[in-house]
């Protein structure tokens, strides 16, 4: 770590709400450290601790959205009374592939995935207003599986970006967490995590809007994707694209060898 960069725990805990089209969130508070995820416009976090130099803010995303070094400079703060609003407020998800807002006298492009809170604290007035062009859906409304194969295929020929979370670069876990949000629900933002969320279905009561998270050699989780029926399935190999998965094909590959080549079959919406 850099000389100066040396971090300290806040004694009060500070907030913020994310103001950008995309805000990075870096693994050190180094530019080029590598991400470990990335906030869209609207998302809230908690900011735990900071560098001496005030430079660099440690934030946890709410709602899963991942944690790390953003820069304080990206950084908009909001008062506790502020965040417990927005956290309590109605809130929409953008599903356009690119939508906007004026906020603040500006033009703020939007990625799927994007927040906006419904109420007279926020930069609009859902009912009244004309300042936002895009699609949106309520967050608390359940799509069913057809609608998350939609959602899913919305970010087909979206590339590879290891902690990128946009439809300019995405990894298995965000991937699958931008699609069950914009669905309307929470899950991990890290593959690692996603072992121990939803419930597990097995290869034989797979569903399409299911999750399949395959293993390694050591059988530690490498990648994820998900099934869209009639032996298809969608993940990414360098871009977010189509795969042929036929689970009674891999029923029997996993009888035929002692090798464990899928870990898990998840259903994640709850149901």
């Amino acid at each position: 770590m850099q000389n100066g960069t040396s971090n300290e725990w806040l004694s009060d805990r500070a907030y913020g709400i994310c103001r950008l089209s995309l805000l990075s969130i870096y693994r050190e508070p180094v530019v080029g450290s590598g991400l470990t995820s990335q906030l869209l416009f609207g998302e809230l976090y908690q900011v735990l601790r900071k560098t001496k130099d005030g430079q660099w803010l440690f934030v946890e995303g709410e709602a899963q959205a991942g944690s790390g070094w953003i820069l304080a400079s990206q950084h908009h703060d909001l008062t506790e009374g502020s965040y417990t609003f927005f956290m309590q407020s109605p809130l929409h998800i953008t599903t356009a592939t690119l939508s906007r807002v004026i906020w603040e006298k500006s033009i703020v492009y939007l990625l799927p995935g994007s927040q906006l809170h419904a109420g007279n604290q926020e930069i609009f007035d859902w009912e009244a207003s004309f300042s936002f062009e895009g699609s949106s859906r309520p967050f608390s409304k359940k799509a069913g599986r057809d609608e998350l194969v939609e959602t899913a295929k919305g970010f087909l020929n979206a590339p590879y970006l290891s902690g990128g979370r946009s439809i300019f670069g995405l990894y298995e876990g965000s991937w699958l967490h931008l699609i069950f949000k914009i669905c309307g629900y929470i899950v991990p933002n890290y593959l690692s995590q996603l072992l121990t969320a939803g419930r597990e279905v097995g290869l034989s009561g797979i569903q399409a809007g299911d999750v399949v998270i395959f293993s390694n050699e050591h059988r530690i989780p490498s990648r994820a994707g998900l099934y869209i029926g009639q032996g298809q399935m969608l993940g990414i190999h360098g871009k977010v694209k189509f795969s042929p998965f036929d689970p009674e094909k891999w029923i029997t590959a996993e009888n035929k060898s002692k090798q464990v080549q899928v870990l898990h079959v998840k259903n994640l919406m709850g149901s």
